[in-house]
């Protein structure tokens, strides 16, 4: 009898590693023993109460998963500061491309604006969003028969802005105010200076070196103002 107990343990055994090692489901298991083994001189009942008392002592089988990212990931997230940010004396402007977002069909922007600045007048060939992160901003809009119309943005608004009509942004208050931009990819930005410069360049009077408007630079996008641009 002591000999039949020992022999069912060792198929027991014989029977877990089997299965923990290789995988095998115990019908699995069961059909791969060889014809006449011991364990047809085992009766069913002795068999399982054995298995079930080692079973629990037997550890799950642990492995791991790589968290690395593949090479090639899709890249679906962009931090504008990290790609290029161009500074100004009233703030800066940083800007996610569509080479950034293989994913997206639009630009985005990240521009802050200092208190007592305002982003100079400008316009664009395609619509733009607005949404105000952080402080708190006024934007005038000229809309198509000329009328200047103004919103107050607070945190979380949204203002849409039509292609082709000239707007500006301006700090309220003390606190930096934050926008997060968007605009459909390949967009273009033409600024109210610029073109008042080239004004200047085919005037008449530019025929003379001493005007000194002729040669003038284009303002920063940026402007520190003292009152307001209106």
């Amino acid at each position: 009898m002591k000999i039949k107990k020992l022999s069912i343990i060792a198929l027991a055994l014989s029977f877990v590693l089997l299965i923990s090692c290789n995988g095998l489901s115990p019908v699995n298991a069961r059909e791969q023993q060889p014809k006449g083994a011991l364990i047809s001189s085992a009766s069913g009942k002795e068999f399982a109460e054995v298995a079930e008392a080692l079973a629990p002592k037997i550890s799950p089988l642990k492995y791991s998963r790589s968290s690395s990212k593949p090479a090639g990931a899709l890249r679906f997230a962009c931090d504008p500061s990290s790609v290029g940010v161009s500074q100004y004396e009233g703030g800066t402007i940083a800007n996610c491309k569509k080479k950034d977002l293989e994913v997206s069909d639009t630009d985005s922007a990240l521009v802050e604006i200092k208190p007592g600045a305002a982003r100079a007048p400008h316009w664009h060939d395609t619509w733009e969003q607005q949404t105000l992160i952080s402080g708190k901003a006024k934007t005038y809009l000229i809309d198509e028969k000329g009328q200047v119309n103004v919103e107050v943005l607070t945190p979380g608004m949204v203002a849409f802005l039509p292609a082709g009509m000239t707007h500006w942004t301006e700090t309220v208050g003390t606190q930096t105010a934050i926008l997060s931009l968007s605009f459909p990819a390949g967009f273009k930005t033409f600024e109210l200076g610029d073109s008042l410069i080239q004004v200047r360049k085919i005037d008449n009077d530019c025929a003379s070196s001493s005007n000194l408007s002729c040669n003038a630079k284009p303002k920063s996008p940026i402007l520190i103002v003292k009152d307001g641009l209106i």
